[in-house]
């Protein structure tokens, strides 16, 4: 009786163990990426992006009121909480199905220690509640599989149309849910009175997403999208503008590229016991429910692949089949020790070695993973916010651009209430918005981004010489003619072109920056990396501006070390270099970013301009060239094509390339005004057949054309 009591115990006891694991690798504050928009949003009761994350948006409120460290802590707190839940619900399937504790013990751990799974609990995201209700929604449809009742699957409706209230990932369970359902009991949701009471069960729990227009119409903080009508919240809820730059837009060979990456990415979670998942699967009693497994892993890579192609490094793709592997591993594990209990062979003292073997097991990717999960040093975007609000002067103008840049001021600016006096823009008018837009309404209905540059210019020149830019390509931004955009510590200052900045007008901004989590040596994710590495390649900068070559150089290689695998640190550094004649440093940075590139074209747009300064116009042609072939409605890499032909004393073909410049963006009289000078003969372009008609463009030239990884688009 005693050892079955303590039995009962050993659910709480695995569920406190993982808790205190995971808080120990919690991060202490706000994180980069989403973290800050989510903790930010769960505090104002806010609308974060697409789909807008009505429940987590709720919960987070619930977790910001608990009296225990900060905002940020809470709210990451509240991925914890989550995530153990997710780990309690896999023991409780896998002990359900097997009926072994050591099964359950040791498939729940796997997933416990994952690195994408472990990743996710130490920061304010929306996943581990995703993964919560994919092991909860499993649960459920086991448990109605038991009996098949009604209620059992109201039941299960319901807690579905919740799960959608946090992530429309939910939908590619649909293929295998229905399979399951309608493989069983076909007449149940074929009756039309039965079909009427789901969908009204399913509707209830998806009318959460009504906070949305109740929150835009009660004027929170944050309200992306304003979906109060019923168009915008059509757009927000279903993710329209992020759908169209996501949905089919890569080539069949990148499509097998991504594949492959994503493969290699889920099973590299599991290692070695990746083959228990594999012999568990083959050992399940049913056939429904291998199918189902198969179902929801083939739907899930289906995402990852088809309908979001952000980078791994940015987000956890596979969390759903990851939960379906631990399970399997679990099923598998269980199937072993049955057997080898039943083997005539092995005696009670060697099958209780094996179960203590087995329990072992997950000690293997919990000590390979602690140092790779482990955050609890990781004050980046807190420090990052901090050292942004501490560059400006007291009552300027900022400007933000980037993810890592505006969420963490976000949470700055409406948690904390950072720099009240300092006036706050967010360049794609989402959070922080622009005056003025209302006056343009009639004139266009172009996209925000075609009307940027037009409401911009007239705040800069409001604002003046209080003006700063927190951006990490200074090349998207442009300025008004009498001004010019100087570093300046960690961001950009507009200054009047007649009076530009003296050369350490930065010097005392870096004395006031808190740089413990860019110096210390903790394992740093792909976003910690791109914060900590422009960092130091600011700082290279001021050290080539102030004289100091040596250190701006010592700077620059530890931005390239730090952002090892970002193409844009290592082609930021590469244009830069060579601006200053650094040419065997641009050179080695350039071939760094071919081997980690995600847009190509930029990369070869750099390697054309690197051959320009060096005089080879042949072969900086051909680079432009290449570019042009991967993204031909890049105007930039036309004009520096027509640069270098012009330098190669091909003025005919120089001007075939400016006019096709000039025939996608009209608006460019820089290049306008080059052709002038030069007399250049230049054909008429109608502009009433350009689509963008309020796009300004970065300048005549555009030397970094490498994207960055981002979700804003």
């Amino acid at each position: 009786m005693e050892s079955h009591s303590l039995r009962n115990y050993i659910p709480a006891a695995l569920a406190i163990s993982v808790f205190g694991v995971y808080l120990s690798t919690m991060c202490p504050t706000v994180y980069l990426g989403d973290s800050g928009e989510f903790t930010a949003s769960a505090f104002c009761l806010g609308i974060p992006h697409n789909s807008g994350y009505p429940l987590y948006a709720l919960l987070g409120k619930l977790f910001c009121l608990i009296p225990l460290g900060n905002i940020g802590f809470r709210v990451n707190l509240m991925s914890t909480v989550f995530a153990v839940l997710t780990v309690w619900l896999v023991y409780s399937f896998i002990l359900k199905t097997t009926f072994s504790r050591v099964s359950a013990f040791v498939g729940s751990l796997v997933l416990t220690f994952a690195p994408v799974f472990w990743s996710q609990t130490v920061c304010a995201e929306v996943y581990t509640l995703h993964t919560f209700f994919v092991a909860l929604l499993i649960r459920l449809l086991w448990w109605w599989d038991e009996k098949r009742t009604f209620c059992r699957l109201a039941l299960f409706v319901f807690i579905t149309g919740l799960s959608f209230g946090n992530h429309m990932q939910t939908v590619m369970l649909a293929p295998a849910v229905l399979f399951l359902i309608l493989s069983a009991d076909r007449k149940t949701l074929l009756n039309l009175k039965n079909f009427l009471l789901l969908s009204v069960f399913f509707l209830l729990a998806l009318s959460i997403y009504l906070y949305l227009p109740i929150r835009t119409d009660a004027g929170a903080a944050i309200h992306w999208g304003d979906p109060n009508t019923l168009s915008r919240f059509l757009a927000h809820v279903t993710g329209r503008a992020h759908r169209g730059g996501y949905l089919l837009t890569k080539s069949s060979f990148e499509y097998l590229l991504r594949t492959k990456e994503i493969l290699w990415f889920v099973g590299s979670q599991f290692g070695l016991v990746l083959p228990l998942a594999v012999w568990g699967w083959l050992k399940l009693p049913s056939a429904r429910w291998q199918t189902f497994f198969v179902a929801v892993v083939l739907f899930d890579l289906v995402y990852g692949v088809f309908l979001n192609i952000i980078s791994l490094e940015i987000t956890p793709f596979g969390l759903p089949s990851c939960v379906i592997l631990a399970i399997l591993v679990g099923t598998g594990t269980a199937r072993i020790l049955e057997a080898a209990r039943r083997h005539s062979s092995v005696g009670k003292m060697t099958f209780r070695a094996v179960n203590i073997a087995a329990c072992i097991v997950p000690a293997v990717p919990l000590t390979f993973n602690y140092d790779l999960c482990n955050q609890s040093r990781n004050y980046t975007a807190y420090e990052h916010a901090l050292n942004i609000f501490r560059t400006v002067d007291n009552g300027a103008t900022l400007f933000l651009d980037g993810d890592n840049n505006i969420f963490p001021v976000t949470y700055g600016r409406i948690v904390e209430r950072m720099r009240e006096d300092v006036t706050l823009y967010d360049r794609h008018n989402l959070f922080f918005k622009m005056p003025y837009v209302d006056e343009y309404k009639e004139k266009s209905s172009s996209k925000w981004k075609q009307l940027r540059p037009v409401v911009e210019k007239r705040i800069i020149e409001k604002a003046g010489d209080s003006t700063y830019f927190a951006v990490f390509n200074p090349s998207i931004v442009s300025v008004p003619n009498q001004f010019t955009m100087y570093p300046y510590g960690i961001l950009y200052k507009v200054t009047p072109s007649i009076t530009p900045l003296p050369h350490d007008a930065g010097e005392t901004v870096w004395s006031r920056y808190i740089t413990e989590s860019i110096y210390d040596q903790f394992q740093k994710d792909f976003m910690s990396r791109e914060v900590s590495a422009y960092f130091h390649f600011a700082l290279g900068k001021y050290f080539f501006m102030t004289g100091q070559p040596d250190s701006g150089l010592k700077s620059m290689q530890l931005a390239s070390t730090v952002g090892h695998d970002d193409t844009t640190i290592h082609s930021d550094i590469a244009v830069f270099l060579t601006d200053r004649d650094f040419f065997e440093e641009a050179r080695l940075e350039l071939e760094k970013a071919l081997i980690y590139y995600e847009d190509l074209s930029g990369v070869y747009n750099n390697w054309g301009y690197y051959y320009q300064k060096l005089g080879n116009y042949d072969k900086a042609a051909r680079s432009y060239r290449k570019a042009i072939d991967l993204r031909p409605e890049n105007h930039g890499y036309y004009n520096n094509l027509g640069l270098a032909l012009y330098h190669e004393g091909k003025e005919e073909e120089a001007v075939v390339a400016f006019q096709k410049s000039l025939a996608i963006n009209v608006n460019q009289p820089k290049l306008e005004k080059f052709l002038k000078e030069h007399g250049l003969k230049q054909s008429t372009v109608d502009k009433s057949k350009i689509q963008n008609p309020y796009c300004f463009g970065a300048g005549f030239t555009s030397c970094q054309g490498v994207s960055r990884k981002s979700k804003i688009r």
